[in-house]
């Protein structure tokens, strides 16, 4: 089932999974939506209400004030807030980076945080960074060139053209993508090829992710002040985001829990969900006798 929802930061669109029980909010990466969820969503019901939202000017919702990583945050804190309990956040790439950052500024609203492949800043010499994804990423998050280049994307290849370019980009293996599942995110894309906004979306909150990655203290000091339980899942295939900037970044918090997946790229939820469900559902049921021990 999927809805919209107004919440104090603006209006969203989110899709219930069912379940009952412990919270459980799934946030989508850059250009995701709540679609990036369908394969895991169902089954991880079993373990507790499983919602998903769409940011804003994601996926179905509307734009919010601005595209800053802040105004996502306080998006994702105020549907949190809207359900009244702390929540277990899963993030993906971008999602993983927002997930940090509502469990460092609202620790009271969070439970866990399950990150994959979250997005993290670039460590270099590394030999496993994808330059070709790496520039686009550059170009996208440029001021005055990557909205110019989203808008002729948008303008000049269908929605399904943009969905296959982008797993292609993202998946390890694209042809384990789910067939009903590509149907949905072409479905989406075909939604937002008609909004006015959707083109401002990935280039201007990339913006903000780049003047985040720029300021590498702030991003230290972030992550040095999350309190909740961590597992981190990274795709040693990732052509996104490194493997070498996440295990930096599992560097300065010894106490989470990192386990690398192979054959496995950008987006496990998508193209490997059976084997990232077995990864995750055991640090969720060890993290319920944790408080029950408490």
């Amino acid at each position: 089932m999927s809805e919209y929802l107004d919440l104090s930061s603006g209006t969203v669109h989110w899709k219930d999974y069912g379940g009952s029980g412990q919270l459980i909010v799934m946030v989508h990466g850059l250009g995701g939506s709540v679609a990036n969820w369908d394969r895991i969503g169902p089954r991880l019901a079993g373990r507790g209400h499983v919602v998903a939202l769409d940011l804003p000017g994601f996926g179905l919702s509307p734009p919010a004030r601005d595209w800053s990583l802040d105004t996502h945050r306080d998006s994702i804190i105020a549907f949190i807030s809207h359900f009244g309990s702390p929540a277990i956040l899963f993030g993906n790439s971008m999602g993983g980076l927002l997930a940090q950052m509502v469990a460092a500024a609202r620790p009271d609203v969070v439970a866990g945080i399950v990150l994959l492949s979250p997005a993290a800043p670039p460590r270099l010499p590394d030999p496993h960074i994808n330059w070709r994804n790496a520039r686009r990423l550059l170009i996208h998050s440029t001021p005055g060139i990557g909205p110019a280049v989203s808008r002729h994307l948008v303008n000049t290849m269908t929605p399904r053209e943009l969905i296959n370019d982008t797993l292609q980009r993202v998946a390890h293996k694209p042809s384990r993508v789910a067939i009903d599942l590509i149907e949905s995110l072409v479905q989406v894309a075909e939604t937002r090829s008609h909004l006015p906004w959707a083109a401002d979306a990935i280039p201007k909150t990339g913006q903000s992710i780049r003047r985040m990655f720029l300021k590498r203290s702030r991003y230290v000091a972030m992550i040095r002040d999350v309190r909740a339980p961590t597992l981190v899942v990274q795709g040693l295939a990732d052509p996104i985001v490194s493997p070498t900037s996440v295990g930096w970044a599992c560097s300065l918090r010894p106490d989470w829990t990192l386990v690398q997946m192979e054959d496995t790229g950008h987006t496990p939820q998508i193209d490997s969900p059976v084997r990232l469900l077995g990864v995750v559902e055991p640090w969720l049921d060890s993290l319920v006798i944790q408080e029950m021990t408490v």
